[in-house]
């Protein structure tokens, strides 16, 4: 039997195999086993800085503010009325809230890679209702250049043609799944779960010996008895008195179990890398600065929400409107809020906005979430010395005008 395992184990190492005892397999429904850990889904989500990614990334997304737009003439128009205006901004179904429903298809996205939501529609075409479904529960396939979905659990099991299921993907490499990043990057989470396991084990046992006691001497079992008991006879901070040539030897933790908090530090920003968010994000501030963490905040928005924002909208405009509508409407998830900046900031944008005549008083109130002023807060005001020219020009057409009724009179 030696000979045979020592043959399979030849034969697998040569192909680029593993071969393990049974004991030691863990089936692909558990997910991938790294670092002494097995990563999966659920085991991800305990760590905490893959929790806190998901988390930040899809409470962003959640509370953007949405909407369906029509551009006609150079002029922008909410259609409030629009249907699909109803489901993304206000109630995609019967049993969830707007937040609810993007942080659920945000965080599918960010964990496995692709977020499925099946469209009811009416009569008329229209669409009526979202219903996410989870990720495992779905598999796609492509025939005749067609996807299809099939749904294998839960309360829309079936098959679904690609114009009735919104399906937004991460990074794909076949154009029909998205990549599943916990999966992908299992070695860098498990290393982070290992970490926090060896801690969590370091901790339980007392953390690391602080010293021990040593002698040359042979202790029978009296004088160990007698020496044991003296010393738990001392309180903490207490020195205790030694006898038989005892002498205490302090113990320094161990190089191992420092280089740990290290390590935990290189995971975090790993873990900030693979999900594209800033490392500050998670509490880890080594290389952060008062100086430099807003523009870390504007780098998080341009860099990391808006092409997972752009991703939603395209999916939403490519199946959820008609085709007479996609050259006119678009759908917009609004990211002026995580741009505005502290007040400082915005009162120069506005003031030179005002002052440049790209936007009136009434607009800057409206960003600000004000109540609109009067009437005369809808003019534009330009320097005075852009309107000098303008000004002449109208007085010297004013006078020819003027001339000329004189001479035809």
């Amino acid at each position: 039997m030696k000979l045979i395992d020592r043959s399979l184990n030849f034969i697998a190492k040569k192909r680029g195999l593993q071969v393990i005892p049974t004991d030691q397999y863990v089936p692909d429904f558990r997910g991938v086993k790294t670092a002494g850990v097995s990563v999966n889904h659920d085991t991800a989500l305990k760590f905490s800085a893959v929790f806190s990614a998901i988390r930040i990334r899809s409470e962003n997304i959640a509370s953007l503010p949405k909407s369906v737009i029509q551009q006609t003439g150079g002029k922008k128009k909410v259609l409030y009325s629009h249907p699909v205006n109803y489901l993304i901004s206000r109630k995609p179904n019967s049993y969830m809230n707007i937040f609810t429903f993007w942080e659920f298809m945000n965080s599918y996205v960010d964990g496995w890679g692709n977020s499925y939501a099946i469209i009811e529609r009416n009569t008329y075409g229209d669409p009526v209702a979202l219903w996410p479904v989870k990720s495992a529960y779905v598999s796609v396939e492509r025939a005749n250049n067609e996807l299809f979905y099939k749904v294998h659990y839960g309360d829309h099991q079936g098959i679904y043609a690609g114009y009735e299921v919104l399906h937004f993907k991460l990074f794909t490499k076949d154009g029909i799944r998205g990549v599943d990043p916990i999966n992908n990057m299992s070695q860098t989470i498990g290393l982070g779960l290992a970490a926090e396991n060896f801690n969590a084990q370091f901790f339980e046992k007392g953390g690391h010996l602080k010293g021990v006691y040593q002698t040359d001497q042979s202790l029978g079992d009296e004088q160990y008895e007698r020496i044991m008991k003296h010393l738990s006879s001392y309180k903490n901070f207490e020195t205790p008195l030694l006898e038989y040539g005892i002498k205490y030897n302090e113990i320094s933790i161990s190089p191992e179990a420092a280089q740990m908090i290290e390590q935990r530090t290189f995971t975090i920003q790993d873990i900030a890398r693979i999900f594209n968010i800033p490392p500050h994000m998670l509490a880890e501030n080594t290389h952060s600065t008062f100086s430099n963490i807003e523009h870390q905040d504007i780098q998080f928005v341009k860099y990391s929400i808006r092409p997972s924002v752009k991703r939603f909208e395209t999916e939403i405009e490519d199946k959820l409107l008609f085709e007479g509508e996609k050259d006119v409407i678009d759908t917009k998830f609004d990211l002026n809020g995580l741009l505005r900046g502290d007040t400082q900031t915005r009162a120069a944008l506005y003031h030179n906005a005002i002052q440049d005549g790209w936007m009136n008083r009434n607009e800057v109130r409206e960003m600000e979430n004000m109540e609109k002023g009067p009437k005369t807060l809808d003019e534009y005001l330009y320097p005075s010395n852009l309107n000098l020219a303008d000004i002449i020009q109208n007085a010297v057409n004013k006078n020819q005008k003027n001339t000329g009724n004189g001479n035809n009179n």
